[in-house]
């Protein structure tokens, strides 16, 4: 299967970085013309990775602050996933294969860590994290 890079325009506010701060990183595999996505990033080394194969899954993402890390993976058919994170060397990833699978992450704050996997179908899930240092993950089979 091949897969291909698309290259998206990256949104990022503020004039530069600091000298070891590397500039926000975006990567989107996409196996179908079916897929959609729209990721904003504002600040430094923040990295969103997404791959999404199957038919009409869809993610949205957005990133403001330092070194922030998030994930999403989805493979079947009509899945949506949402990654928002505000804050510092917070990281969050996004796993569903199935139909019509539902997962929400928000963080706001520093160093938190969440994880959503779901496979099957109609699962929904959310994680809101506030604060600092939190984990949470939520596994749906």
């Amino acid at each position: 299967m091949k897969k291909l890079i698309a290259a998206l325009a990256v949104l990022a506010c503020g004039a530069g970085y600091a000298a070891d701060l590397a500039p926000p990183e975006l990567t989107i595999g996409k196996a179908a013309p079916t897929q959609g996505a729209l990721l904003l990033q504002h600040g430094a080394g923040n990295v969103f990775a997404a791959e999404q194969a199957g038919r009409r899954n869809a993610l949205a993402g957005a990133q403001s602050g330092l070194q922030n890390r998030a994930s999403v993976e989805q493979f079947g058919s009509d899945n949506r996933a949402s990654v928002q994170q505000e804050g510092q060397d917070n990281e969050a990833a996004i796993r569903q294969h199935g139909i019509g699978n539902r997962a929400e992450i928000d963080q706001i704050g520093n160093l938190n860590t969440a994880r959503i996997d779901q496979f099957g179908q109609q699962g929904t899930a959310r994680i809101t994290q506030y604060g600092s240092g939190k984990t949470a993950t939520l596994i749906q089979h």
